[in-house]
């Protein structure tokens, strides 16, 4: 009797460990992907744009200009391919551009999963900022006929399930890396506006770069598929909104000539400006701590160490590994940090209070001591690189 009992829980536990074990793969994948559900994936009139502000604080409108057709510029040329720079109006402060990258979903030895991703660029260039959208995205799949549109591949009722609570099979992993993408391409100019160089390709060729190589801190893409997951559903590409006549449908990768992409850019500012008096109203002029400014804090020409806590023996000390700059918002100022993705980052993400320093290369002692209150907004993720936002309260220059 009592082997018959323990034989039975040893194969009552064989079934349910599989199911605990499962549970625990779908907790932890609904974990990471809370990052990708509603809000990932912004929506204007029913397409899909992204679209981000930089404000750089004492820089001339052109010199942000400058800066931007730099990075734009080189981050074309780095794609080896027929992407290119195709409209510059410095009158206006815009450029457009438009690109075709690789998006990597698996890579392993049995197969390569991925996807080209074409999109339109458009920066628009301000006394102090730069608003950067990027639209009319669609993919070149392998082995398929006709190009995806973004609209019909990662948007919200597409990629996440009724209660939006989840990532829908089949489309999750397309939404997935494309806010990555354009999180890594936001994350390069951003590097490029605060002084850090572009990395160059080194003559390497397409297919062995991945998507985000202009990025100053790349990863390894690595993924247990052993196939590549298709999609579900196969959307059917209509034509290219013919306000955003960038490229024909049917052939997506060819160059846009100079008057298709400037009626792009003519027929896109209505759209960018969509709030233009509170761009307008971004800077105070009555600004807190004038001293500051983004000559005190180049972290091309030294570093930033974040110091958390005042105990001297209960205190985490980190470097700013990717950098960081200075920015200002109504009046306030902010000190921002870019924390590499190979840092851990959970120790600032729970301060309210923390102190920057920045050390000028070779020096022992700070020259700028900024403390802080925790104003970041956006979530950090895991394996990426995180910015956090000071709101400084108190300066001490050296």
């Amino acid at each position: 009797m009592k082997q018959t009992i323990i034989t039975f829980c040893i194969a009552a536990m064989a079934v349910m460990l599989p199911l605990q074990v499962s549970a625990q793969k779908n907790e932890n994948a609904n974990h990471e992907d809370s990052y990708y559900l509603k809000g990932a994936v912004p929506e204007v009139n029913g397409k899909v744009v992204f679209s981000k502000e930089f404000i750089i604080s004492g820089m001339s409108k052109g010199e942000v200009y400058a800066k931007v057709q730099e990075w734009m510029k080189a981050r074309m040329q780095q794609n080896a391919n027929k992407s290119q720079v195709a409209y510059v109006n410095e009158e206006r402060g815009q450029i457009a551009a438009n690109g075709e990258e690789y998006i990597v979903f698996s890579n392993s030895i049995l197969a390569l999963d991925r996807t080209k991703v074409l999109y339109q660029m458009i920066a628009n260039c301000d006394e102090g900022k730069c608003v950067l959208q990027i639209r009319n995205i669609r993919y070149d799949y392998p082995g398929e006929k006709e190009t995806f549109i973004a609209e019909d591949w990662i948007s919200d009722d597409v990629a996440l399930t009724k209660d939006q609570s989840r990532l829908t099979r089949g489309f999750a992993k397309w939404r997935r890396k494309t806010v990555d993408f354009v999180d890594d391409m936001n994350e390069s100019l951003q590097k490029a506006l605060s002084g850090f160089g572009i990395v160059q390709n080194n003559g390497q060729p397409e297919e062995t770069r991945k998507s985000d190589a202009i990025a100053v801190v790349s990863s390894q893409v690595t993924s247990k598929e052993a196939e590549p997951e298709k999609p579900v559903a196969k959307a059917a590409a209509p034509a290219i909104n013919p306000a955003i006549p960038v490229a024909a449908a049917a052939n997506a990768a060819d160059a846009v000539k100079e008057t298709e992409v400037t009626k792009a850019a003519e027929a896109a500012k209505p759209a960018e400006a969509e709030k233009p008096a509170e761009i307008a109203k971004a800077a105070d002029p009555v600004e807190a701590f004038p001293e500051l400014t983004a000559e005190k804090v180049q972290t091309s020409n030294g570093r930033l160490v974040i110091i958390i806590g005042d105990d001297e023996f209960n205190r985490t000390t980190m470097t700013a590994n990717a950098g960081g700059y200075l920015s200002s918002d109504k009046g306030k100022k902010y000190i921002n940090t870019i924390l590499a993705p190979d840092q851990s980052y959970q120790a600032l993400e729970q301060a309210k209070e923390y102190t920057v320093a920045f050390y000028p290369n070779g020096a022992k002692q700070p020259s700028v001591v900024m403390k802080c209150i925790n104003a970041t907004i956006e979530k950090p993720g895991t394996g990426r690189s995180n910015t956090f936002v000071g709101e400084i309260t108190h300066v001490e220059t050296h």
